[in-house]
């Protein structure tokens, strides 16, 4: 048999709604169930119970059934349809048996006999509280995970970028190295190391101006770092639910970047032009673009991660550091690769050129 004390391990915890029409009987219990409650509200019929319900979250519902305006059964079932899962706990006579069957399909959990008893109000209350409780235990649980859940995505989103970008990057020095190989003659190779002075080029040292202060305004900050958030975040959605109207915001957040670096010209020139060439390239091939997607989504995905990678590098570093220095078009060049290789990879150029496209399909 439980125990008062067994009882309170789990009803210390909830918040009550006791609706009871019988002014003094109603305040003598209330007396007693805030020693067994965490918290307890009052009120003196089902309407108004109803309407406090609404207005707050309660862990169990305990009620009389013969009350005026609204009675026990009615308030249950309209609870019922708000939250199927609220516990609700019904006080009933003893000479009130044949109601009892209503109140099971009202969705009672307990029933509470008049006059209260405490030992048989603890065996009546005990499995109710002991359910209410576990439910908010495993609501807490569920939040508790989704949280978890929502920071491994994060990083999880984190570790592609960065795998994508490195991936990309190494790309590029390759056909960077491989282009300078093709143009030197045969005596040229023997007397230049050419990877070692691509690496060189590439990974070139910034110089700063040391006179004009340029930074990123914080505005700007803040709608370059949503746009380059949000591009990956529709490419990586379309391989899961296809929406060819999400695809076309890319070119107009595109278009907004490219607007934005407009304002630190000369500086992010590059950049800009790059953009909008992006930009246009997308809004001028979108059903090319789509059917790239379609075939061949990770590849796209990995272009645009590198590019949004380098764009919050960039975001983080130029709203401290000044962006005038002397070869601030230097830092910029593999970025406007990438997003080169991106426009390629839509508008491959005539064959006769001698390009090959950069992915196979």
């Amino acid at each position: 048999m439980h125990t008062i004390k067994d009882l309170h391990k789990y009803s210390h915890n909830l918040n009550v709604l006791y609706v009871e029409d019988d002014k003094d009987l109603r305040e003598e219990t209330t007396i007693l169930f805030k020693m067994l409650f965490k918290d307890i509200d009052t009120a003196e019929d089902g309407e108004i119970g109803l309407d406090q319900y609404n207005q707050k979250s309660y862990d169990l519902v305990i009620s009389d059934v013969n009350m005026p305006n609204m009675n026990g059964i009615d308030m249950c079932k309209k609870i019922r349809e708000v939250n199927p899962e609220q516990k609700i706990s019904i006080v009933s006579a003893h000479d009130e048996s044949s109601i009892l069957m209503d109140l099971i399909k009202a969705g009672a959990d307990g029933f509470i006999l008049k006059p209260m008893h405490m030992d048989d109000l603890i065996i009546a209350l005990y499995p109710v509280c002991r359910d209410a409780y576990t439910q908010i235990v495993n609501i807490e649980l569920v939040n508790e995970l989704n949280e978890k859940n929502e920071i491994l995505q994060e990083q999880n989103k984190k570790l592609r970028s960065s795998g994508n970008t490195i991936e990309t990057k190494h790309q590029q020095l390759g056909e960077l190295i491989q282009e300078k190989n093709d143009c030197l003659n045969k005596e040229e190779k023997k007397e230049l190391n050419v990877a070692e002075e691509v690496l060189q080029d590439y990974f070139e040292e910034d110089v700063d101006e040391g006179e004009e202060n340029v930074v990123f305004l914080s505005d700007h900050c803040a709608d370059l770092s949503e746009i380059f958030m949000e591009i990956p975040e529709i490419i990586s959605a379309y391989a899961e639910n296809p929406d060819e109207n999400e695809v076309q915001k890319i070119s107009g957040l595109l278009s907004k970047a490219a607007s934005v670096l407009v304002y630190y010209s000369p500086y992010l020139d590059l950049l800009s032009t790059s953009f909008t060439e992006l930009s246009v390239t997308l809004e001028n091939n979108l059903e090319t673009f789509i059917e790239i997607m379609k075939v061949n989504p990770q590849s796209v995905l990995m272009l645009f991660d590198a590019v949004s990678a380098d764009m919050e590098r960039y975001i983080e570093r130029f709203a401290v550091e000044s962006l005038a220095m002397k070869n601030i078009h230097h830092i910029h060049e593999p970025t406007a690769l990438s997003i080169q290789q991106i426009i390629t990879l839509i508008l491959p150029p005539p064959e006769d050129e001698g390009t090959d496209d950069i992915f196979d399909f």
